[in-house]
């Protein structure tokens, strides 16, 4: 399931193609989306796009993860599909009550049409989201991620700052880092993007002085914000 850092390049440099490093939020979005007003519902077409480029015979991009964000994103899960699940029967609570006080008002009574909880959305979301995780190359976490991962959180290096471990966050962009200076030692000249809404601990993408600055420069990559950006990269819909 887990697959060491040089076979996930080998495969990418073999078949050359913009790589999307996808941390577990971005992934967990995909079951956010309806019921969180911070996150577009275009994320959801951008996963289904992203998913079928990666598909391709010759793949129109390289979905990469790795052993953490698949922990987390298992961890997660039932949380989040609960919440979307909870905020749907909410809606619909709401829903209801004003169809009857519109009867009341207009003295006839009206079609509710489709209830939401009807429609088994948490279930198919909840499989677009263990897709977009499973057709993703998952990177093995190695000694190395996870040193360096505690060598940032001891000096308070993004994702980690002061009052504020983040170890496994720390490990997950060592990882993608990682993946990056391989890629480019072995002459790979695409596009790599870490792909993560988590501007809290990341900082934001177009901030002049992200704090991840140095370390995207130095393996010419960026950091982009959702997956209907990261697919903007992909297309070349932007720079």
């Amino acid at each position: 399931m887990f697959i060491e850092v040089d076979e996930v390049c080998a495969a990418i440099t073999a078949k050359p193609a913009p790589v999307l490093f996808l941390d577990t939020c971005t992934i967990l979005d995909v079951l956010r989306a309806p019921c969180r007003e911070s996150i577009a519902v275009e994320e959801i077409s951008a996963a289904m796009a992203l998913i079928r480029l990666n598909g391709q015979l010759t793949p129109g991009v390289w979905l990469v993860t790795n052993e953490t964000i698949h922990g987390e994103w298992t961890a997660n899960l039932d949380t989040v599909k609960t919440e979307l699940e909870r905020e749907s029967k909410k809606i619909e609570r709401l829903r209801s009550r004003l169809v009857d006080v519109v009867d009341i008002v207009y003295g006839r009574t009206h079609e509710v049409g489709h209830r939401v909880e009807h429609l088994n959305l948490s279930k198919h979301l909840e499989n677009l989201s263990r897709q977009l995780l499973s057709v993703s190359q998952k990177v093995r976490i190695a000694d190395s991620h996870s040193l360096n991962a505690m060598n940032r959180v001891r000096k308070y290096m993004a994702p980690a700052g002061r009052g504020k471990q983040e170890a496994k966050d720390c490990e997950i962009f060592e990882a993608f880092l990682d993946v990056g200076r391989t890629l480019r030692s072995k002459g790979f000249a695409g596009s790599i993007c870490f792909v993560t809404a988590n501007s809290d601990d990341y900082g934001k993408p177009m901030e002049p002085k992200n704090p991840l600055g140095a370390d995207l420069l130095a393996i010419n990559a960026r950091y982009v914000g959702s997956l209907t950006w990261a697919l903007a990269v992909v297309e070349g819909r932007v720079n």
